[in-house]
């Protein structure tokens, strides 16, 4: 966990706080003062005083971002968390109160708590920098959309109106099923979060069993991939195919 308060901060003497008090991981709220603390453990218990306090303005906002990276090292050789989590609280006149909280179970106590005093909805985002596009598939030179994962490759070719689906065997050999795209009733796209990385999947439900078949996917560092370009994508294919999608 790190700060980065503004210089308007307050320091303050109080009562050492009791366990009772914590919202989470050193965190006091108090939602009649709107009054932001953190404290640092002593040997028993906490520290009297907060390592640093905040009487919040009138917010506008209050944005949570999680977001991974490669391993990295700080200045003095110290390994830096692969997974960050940031809380953003903007004030409506103006600058914010930037919080670094990596336990990502404590930074979303601490922003619904402070987002429900204030009657607001706590907007969640990715990486600081800002989402990148880029990471949807393009489609070969025959114009088909190709995927693969492990031992298993997957075409679409809407030309020849059907997805085929080939699997490597051990030690050798393949095997190989073409499913006709009119079998197809909707597509899904799904996301999820496995450890420091996110995964973007477009799925065919195929048949009357509703078997899935994943025609598109991505997977990279969490926090980085623009989610609305991949329903963008999800549902022009959708368009093409004649099917629902369920983004």
């Amino acid at each position: 966990m790190s700060l980065a308060w503004p210089r308007s901060a307050i320091l303050r003497a109080v009562m050492s706080p009791r366990d009772g008090d914590f919202l989470c991981g050193g965190w006091v709220w108090d939602p009649v003062l709107r009054e932001l603390s953190h404290y640092r453990r002593a040997r028993k218990g906490w520290e009297e005083k907060p390592e640093a306090a905040e009487r919040l303005r009138p917010v506008r906002s209050i944005t949570w971002r999680r977001w991974s990276q490669a391993p990295m090292q700080t200045a003095t050789g110290q390994p830096m968390p692969s997974r960050l989590s940031r809380i953003v609280i903007a004030y409506e006149g103006g600058g914010d109160l930037t919080i670094n909280e990596n336990d990502r179970e404590c930074a979303e106590k601490l922003a619904r708590a402070v987002a429900g005093t204030y009657g607001l909805a706590v907007v969640e985002e990715g990486a600081p920098g800002g989402r990148r596009p880029g990471t949807v598939p393009a489609r070969d030179e025959m114009g088909r959309l190709v995927y693969r994962s492990g031992r298993t490759e997957v075409v679409l070719d809407e030309a020849a109106g059907e997805i085929v689906e080939t699997r490597s065997k051990r030690p050798f050999g393949k095997s190989r099923r073409r499913t006709r795209t009119t079998e197809v009733r909707r597509l899904e796209l799904t996301y999820e979060v496995r450890g420091p990385l996110e995964e973007f999947t477009v799925w065919a439900l195929v048949g009357p069993e509703e078997e899935r078949l994943p025609l598109a996917g991505y997977e990279g560092y969490e926090g980085w991939a623009d989610p609305q370009e991949w329903r963008d994508f999800a549902r022009e294919l959708g368009r093409r195919l004649g099917v629902e999608v369920r983004a």
